[in-house]
């Protein structure tokens, strides 16, 4: 495909994993338009994800127009940490699946893969091919006592 490649991690503050996906990113407004449409649910490996970029922080409401393949959203603010979670987004939806908070990121992955995973608001994201979210561990997005 025409979009640009890159490796990120998901760290779980549950389980005190680091969870590597190879990523397409989206980060034009011709690419994010695309995303995953038309990609059958049988050519994504449950290690791949799509992340759409956002510069500045926005609002970010999604959709799953021609979209395929169920899939969970991790919405992921400038810190690296997720902070609204969508799971099982049902294929060819038009039902808003909105970010609540400004963001940087939204990550989609296969469907079952945050359960599975035991992803949660409050873990952390990182883009390891460059510095482009802080450094820091998951205890940096603790959102109580």
């Amino acid at each position: 495909s025409a979009f640009p490649r890159e490796r990120i991690a998901v760290e779980t503050r549950a389980s005190f994993r680091r969870h590597l996906f190879e990523t397409w990113r989206a980060e034009t407004q011709q690419t994010r338009e695309q995303g995953f449409m038309f990609v059958e649910d049988r050519e994504v490996r449950s290690d791949q994800a799509m992340i759409f970029i956002y510069d500045p922080p926005q609002y970010v409401a999604m959709w799953m127009k021609n979209t395929l393949l169920p899939l969970d959203m991790l919405f992921v603010d400038q810190r690296g940490c997720v902070v609204t979670i969508k799971q099982n987004a049902k294929p060819g939806s038009l039902a808003q699946i909105v970010s609540r908070v400004p963001v940087v990121l939204v990550v989609e992955l296969k469907a079952g893969t945050v359960a599975a995973q035991g992803m949660a608001v409050g873990d952390r994201v990182l883009r390891l091919d460059g510095d482009r979210l802080p450094a820091g561990s998951p205890a940096a997005c603790a959102t109580g006592p």
